[in-house]
């Protein structure tokens, strides 16, 4: 079993990144559990693509990029503008087309295991992020700068909860994604 880390920082330079089998585009992955099954990512989409199936998988898809993105599960595209999480069945494995190249943050979870939930803040003054509860709170830095006592979080880079609580400070706009435990 893989040890568990408190907290750390993840670069953006630091993600691995991989092409899509279809080619259409590359994923870059932040963090991922090993036990529990959750993934952390973002994908570059560059050109229209489908997406794969991951069967038993819940994901929730966020385009932060600067062209929204439709999905077409079958019955139609859906508009997903920029910073609206939208949770599919990793199944359905829905046509994409963006108004230009984008990225898409990406939180998979094994339903099985696992839930996670996305939402967008805007950080203004101090805040605590805590994994008390969850297997992990991962905190994707949009705009802006925060800063921690294990360093400076810039665009692009992440800040990774697994055990404890970490205090940020600074003014940013943030993905924060949780992922929990199923019971």
């Amino acid at each position: 079993m893989a040890a568990v880390r408190e907290a750390r920082i993840i670069r953006r330079a630091d993600y691995r990144t991989t092409p899509w089998a279809n080619g259409a585009g590359t994923t870059a992955e932040i963090a991922a559990g090993a036990v529990s099954r959750w993934r952390f990512s973002v994908a570059t989409l560059e050109a229209n693509s489908t997406f794969s199936s991951f069967p038993g998988v819940d994901r929730i898809f966020t385009v932060i990029g600067d062209h929204p993105a439709s999905l077409d599960f079958g019955d139609g595209p859906t508009l997903i503008p920029r910073l609206s999480p939208t949770a599919f069945a990793g199944e359905r494995s829905p046509d994409c087309v963006t108004e230009g190249p984008t990225e898409a943050f990406n939180v998979m979870v094994d339903r099985s295991t696992a839930a996670a939930s996305v939402d967008i803040v805007d950080i203004g003054a101090a805040h605590d992020v805590t994994a008390d509860g969850r297997l992990a709170v991962l905190v994707l830095v949009l705009d802006g700068r925060l800063a921690t006592d294990l360093g400076p979080v810039q665009p692009g880079d992440c800040l990774l909860v697994e055990q404890g609580s970490v205090r940020l400070s600074g003014q940013a706009s943030v993905v924060v994604a949780e992922v929990l435990a199923c019971t």
